[in-house]
């Protein structure tokens, strides 16, 4: 099913019917922001969260090379620790931010993907 003549998209979402919502500014800006963050049109965004669709936040390559930079300054301060034959609680600690940063890496590796096979069939 496609929308009237001068919608964009196709399938459900062919938007033909306008609905208006009253805001304060503070209310648009913080919208504007989700939506951006989430790197979807505000539109789109909406009908997410009205319709309980999934929404993840958008990211970008230079987040990943942060986070592995981030991983690397932790593995330095790991040797360190080890080094300074801390107690083993503050190692278990270390290990695990460690390992929940590398699960974080893999994850947002996975929505990347993701998003760009997505985009790709789009095109």
């Amino acid at each position: 099913m496609k929308g009237k003549k001068g919608t964009r998209g196709e399938g459900r979402y062919a938007a033909n019917i306008r609905f208006t919502i009253r805001l304060t500014p503070q209310e648009k800006m913080r919208l504007d922001e989700q939506a951006d963050i989430a790197g979807l049109s505000v539109s789109e965004y909406m009908r997410r969260r009205f319709f309980g669709g999934t929404i993840a936040a958008y990211t970008d390559l230079r987040t990943v090379g942060e986070l592995r930079r981030i991983g690397g300054l932790l593995k330095h301060n790991f040797a360190t620790l080890r080094q300074a034959n801390v107690p083993p609680g503050i190692l278990e600690q270390q290990e695990d931010t460690l390992r929940k940063l590398v699960w974080m890496i893999q994850k947002i590796g996975l929505a990347l993907h993701d998003r760009q096979k997505n985009q790709e069939q789009k095109n």
